[in-house]
């Protein structure tokens, strides 16, 4: 016999209807609202539902904002899973930076990533710690990830390839590198320019015996910005040589090391042009120690302006480069590429010459 003290499921047809009642609904089955209750909610068909959502024309403002009112009332949140597989795509992409604790690449991956968080796209980090071959499987493990799209910044590899790599994703760009067009969009600062314009400065200020610092060799920017001392060095006259020219890794104390070799072999060097902020910093570090001041003995200029240049005793000249706003441009490229678009094949952000206190003034020329 059937125990007369067990609790019976209630008979569905004697439930209080104001249970059913679509205003509403308890946050935590949000997971179980589908397009069919916005739709009854909102008054609308689901492909309308559907087309809010997705943000497709179509649909009158009036409409629209009462789905999305609905949407929110109910907490409805697409499944991106079923999404994805519906158009092949998985809403994710890949960004690989050579460095996280470099402070040029924070500021870069922020604006990325706000543009790709405003378009409904997660954002895959990989830092590559200045290594090609991380780099290779960095962009090996997007492909198997079946990201949608891959930025590339500052990558190291050597250009065939880098090509092989970005031939097999749907859509690339690289930041800070040249690529063919039907290959990949470019986001890169004009290098060239922003070398020349602070070895002009360094000569107006008085400097006669010039030094480099050039930082790795695997940098293409890198080897941009010899182009552009190599173009200062024939308009004013000066010379360097390359026993005046040191590589070395792109941080503080790859910077210092490199300033002491030198310094050291060099003694009478009165200009120092550097890779970058990193590099210049520890340059400053390696002048102190050697007992040479910094402008008067010695000026230094950096190179992308990190938030800390100005903060640096004495404070850094250095070239001003718009990180934040060419991670969204990258961004946006990639983006647009992927949807078939490619309004903008390439983007150069020109440097802005930022005269402060480790280089001497102009007007002081010998």
């Amino acid at each position: 016999m059937p125990d007369p003290t067990a609790r019976r499921a209630p008979d569905p047809s004697t439930r209080d209807p104001s249970s059913h009642d679509p205003g509403t609904h308890d946050p935590g089955s949000r997971e179980h609202v589908t397009l069919a209750d916005v739709a009854a909610r909102a008054g609308v068909s689901p492909m309308t539902v559907s087309r809010v959502v997705n943000e497709r024309p179509g649909v009158g403002d009036a409409t629209r904002a009462r789905v999305r009112d609905a949407v929110a009332a109910l907490g409805y949140r697409p499944n991106v899973v079923a999404r994805s597989l519906k158009r092949s795509r998985s809403h994710t992409l890949g960004l690989l930076v050579p460095d996280v604790t470099n402070p040029y690449f924070p500021d870069l991956v922020r604006g990325a990533e706000d543009v790709a968080f405003e378009a409904g796209y997660t954002l895959l980090l990989h830092n590559v710690i200045e290594d090609a071959e991380r780099e290779a499987a960095a962009l090996a493990l997007f492909e198997e990830r079946r990201v949608d799209g891959v930025i590339a910044a500052s990558p190291r590899l050597p250009e065939d390839r880098l090509h092989a790599h970005l031939a097999r994703h749907g859509a690339a760009v690289v930041v800070n590198r040249r690529a063919p067009a039907a290959l990949a969009g470019s986001v890169r600062v004009d290098h060239e320019a922003g070398a020349e314009a602070a070895l002009h400065h360094l000569v107006r200020g008085g400097a006669r015996t010039l030094g480099l610092l050039a930082g790795p060799a695997t940098s293409h920017a890198g080897r941009e910005r010899r182009h552009g001392v190599a173009r200062a060095l024939d308009a004013t006259g000066a010379t360097l040589p390359d026993t005046r020219i040191v590589e070395g890794p792109p941080t503080i104390p790859g910077g210092e090391a490199a300033a002491r070799d030198l310094l050291t072999r060099h003694p009478d060097v009165d200009g120092l042009v550097c890779f970058n902020d990193l590099v210049a910093a520890g340059a400053l570090r390696a002048a102190a120690a050697l007992g040479r001041r910094v402008p008067d003995d010695i000026a230094v200029v950096g190179y992308d302006d990190i938030a800390f240049a100005a903060m640096f005793t004495p404070a850094l000249t250095t070239l001003r480069v718009p990180t934040y706003a060419m991670g969204g441009h990258a961004m946006r490229m990639l983006l647009d590429r992927m949807d078939g678009r490619r309004r903008d094949v390439g983007i150069v952000v020109q440097p802005e010459l930022v005269i402060r206190d480790s280089t001497r003034p102009e007007e002081d020329r010998a």
